[in-house]
C-alpha cells in the first residue's frame, strides 16, 4: 500500500468523477465515464471520455484526467477514481480501465496506485496490470 496521505476521501474523489461524468461527449457508446485522479501533492484532476465517429481516436477519461495533471506538471499518481453511467443514467460498477488506460496509470503511477470503481469497491493498479510494459531506467511516477 502506498504511504502517502490521502488529501480527500474516497468519496469526495468519486464526487469529482461524477462530476466530470456529466461533461463527458458519448454520443456513439451512450457511457459516459469520469475520472478524478489525486497526485502525491494532494491535488487533484478530473477528465472525462471524449468520443470520436472514428472510434480509435476515442479518449478515455482516466487519460485525460492523467493528462491534465501531467500538462499542470505533476509526474506522481496515487489515486484515481472511475465512474460510469449509460444514457439512461444508471450506473455501470462493472466498468474497468481498458489496457491504454492502464498502461497510462503505470507510467506515472505504481503497482500500490489505489483504483476506486464507483459501485464496486477500492482496488490496487497490480489488481488490473500485475506487469506493465517498463523501460530500463526511472519512469515519471517512479519517485527516481
Amino acid at each position: 500500500m502506498n504511504d502517502l496521505p490521502k488529501r480527500m476521501g474516497d468519496e469526495k474523489l468519486l464526487e469529482v468523477a461524477r462530476r466530470a461524468a456529466t461533461r463527458a461527449y458519448a454520443p456513439y457508446s451512450g457511457w459516459w465515464v469520469g475520472a478524478a485522479t489525486e497526485f502525491a501533492d494532494g491535488s487533484t484532476y478530473s477528465g472525462a471520455n471524449v468520443e470520436n465517429a472514428s472510434y480509435g481516436l476515442t479518449v478515455c477519461a482516466e487519460r485525460t484526467a492523467v493528462c491534465a495533471g501531467v500538462v499542470a506538471g505533476q509526474r506522481r499518481l496515487v489515486r484515481v477514481a472511475i465512474t460510469c453511467f449509460d444514457s439512461s443514467g444508471a450506473p455501470v460498477p462493472t466498468v474497468v480501465p481498458c489496457g491504454a488506460c492502464l498502461q497510462v496509470l503505470a507510467e506515472f503511477g505504481g503497482g500500490d496506485t489505489e483504483v476506486i470503481i464507483d459501485g464496486s469497491g477500492q482496488f490496487f493498479l497490480r489488481d488490473f496490470l500485475p506487469r506493465p510494459f517498463a523501460v530500463a531506467g526511472p519512469t515519471p511516477g517512479s519517485g527516481a
